[in-house]
């Protein structure tokens, strides 16, 4: 019975790392994402300045 108890801790402990990992990957893709669409914001805005500019 021992070895059920020990399997059961390393599954627990296997899955918060599986979910530490996981978290990790999403937040950095978070904010590849988000400095991607700041760049394009940036874009629009200066388009936008532009044509006010011109008209």
């Amino acid at each position: 019975m021992a070895g059920f108890g020990t399997l059961i801790y390393l599954l627990i402990f296997g899955f918060i790392i599986y979910f530490l990992i996981s978290v990790l990957r999403y937040m950095r893709a978070k904010t590849h994402n988000d400095v991607l669409l700041l760049k394009k914001l940036d874009e629009i805005a200066q388009k936008i300045d532009k044509s006010d500019g011109n008209g």
